[in-house]
């Protein structure tokens, strides 16, 4: 099975997204959810319409989402920036210019996010709730 890879980035009113690997095959959506459905849906329709696409991914295809970091919390916005930072070991200050976009954050430095996001999934899939 091959992986396509779809970028999905934010201007201020809504999402659009693209796959990488596939020039044109784009789509918007006023919503991250819908900017998803969306793009699968435009690439159904460019696999369809070429018999090259076709016999490609005739096996099957998986979709692998990325997002920039500085719209990570803007998908997310029940994060906790400042607990996310500790739990990162993070700069808070530093973590929050990442996020608002006015400072780029290193390989390394995404990467420390990326391990401090999965320390709180870690976290949220060990717990189970009670009625």
């Amino acid at each position: 099975m091959k992986t396509l890879t779809a970028i999905i980035e934010r201007n201020e009113d809504s999402f659009f997204a693209y796959i990488d690997q596939l020039d044109g095959c784009v789509a918007g959506g006023s919503s991250y959810g819908e900017v998803k459905e969306n793009l699968e849906e435009v690439l159904k329709m460019f696999i369809e319409e070429d018999d090259r696409l076709q016999g490609k991914y005739r096996d099957g295809y998986e979709i692998k989402f990325v997002v920039g970091l500085d719209s990570v919390f803007d998908l997310i916005p029940e994060i906790n920036i400042s607990q996310l930072a500790k739990l990162g070991k993070i700069n808070p200050g530093l973590l929050r210019q990442y996020v608002s976009g006015t400072k780029k954050a290193s390989e390394k430095q995404a990467e420390r996010v990326m391990v401090a996001l999965d320390k709180l999934v870690s976290k949220l899939n060990s717990i189970s709730l009670t009625a």
